[in-house]
């Protein structure tokens, strides 16, 4: 178990990467991770978001904001605005669905907004999430977007009539919970698998978006992101359907390329006071 903290999100997600990448087998379990600001950049932190992307696109994997769109359809929002999330992101979703053979693909988003009741009806766990934030601020620990069956305070992620079945794959996120205090919106994510190269970055940004989402919508400032992967893996070689291929080395290569832009980047603030 080990806790990594920091202000941004390509800061705590350079520590937590070069943690799991020394430790054995490049994994471990329960590491959690705590962001005071997941929706800052500084200059450092936009070099290395911009070293990763590039790290992707050589290396044939999805770019940070590709995985970001899984968890929250920040582009949908742009254009849309709540109504674009709650209502187009489902209909462009079906139609990348249909046009791909993983339809599984990005669907963490797509179950935030469209659930089954007991009765079979749909409804928008999302918009009753931020319906009751905005109607309860005050308590602190009513907001839960989880795994189970769909009841008042749980969205589910986990579908076990899709789920149960296949003996690997499914969905890593596993529960989501907010937290309203002190007049800010707090998350905290739970993962039960996470690959820290080629998801984690992309996964803490789509949270961030998602964190911002529900500030803007609720009136509650931006509070901290925190991340629990119960299981972590820095990963390298075939990514298959998750996208990319690269080595062991190509990863130290990378760790050893991000780290230098922040040590850069302290040299030039120490030198300049």
């Amino acid at each position: 178990m080990k806790l990594l903290e920091g202000r941004t999100i390509p800061e705590v997600w350079l520590k937590a990467a070069s943690y799991v990448n020394d430790c054995h087998r490049h994994e471990d379990l329960n590491v959690f991770l705590h962001v005071r600001e997941p929706t800052v950049l500084e200059v450092a932190d936009r070099d290395v978001w911009l070293a990763m992307d590039q790290f992707f696109s050589d290396h044939g994997a999805y770019s940070i904001h590709t995985v970001a769109e899984t968890i929250f359809p920040l582009d949908c929002y742009e254009k849309g605005g709540a109504a674009g999330v709650y209502e187009d992101y489902p209909r462009r979703i079906k139609e990348i669905h249909a046009a791909r053979t993983d339809r599984g693909w990005g669907t963490y988003a797509h179950r935030l907004v469209r659930q089954k009741d007991r009765d079979g009806t749909l409804y928008n766990p999302l918009s009753d999430l931020v319906a009751k934030m905005k109607n309860y601020s005050k308590y602190v620990a009513s907001f839960e977007l989880g795994v189970g069956p769909a009841i008042e305070e749980e969205i589910c992620i986990y579908d076990g009539a899709i789920d149960r079945r296949p003996h690997y794959g499914g969905p890593c996120l596993s529960h989501l919970s907010f937290k309203s205090h002190k007049g800010a919106v707090h998350l905290n994510a739970t993962y039960r698998s996470h690959y820290y190269i080629r998801r984690l970055f992309g996964n803490m940004v789509g949270l961030g978006r998602l964190l911002y989402f529900i500030s803007v919508e609720t009136g509650l400032a931006i509070g901290s992101l925190t991340i629990n992967s119960t299981y972590a893996k820095a990963d390298s070689g075939n990514g298959g359907q998750c996208g990319g291929r690269w080595t062991q080395k190509d990863l130290d290569r990378l760790l050893a390329d991000c780290s230098k832009i922040y040590s850069d980047a302290q040299e030039r603030e120490e030198m300049m006071t």
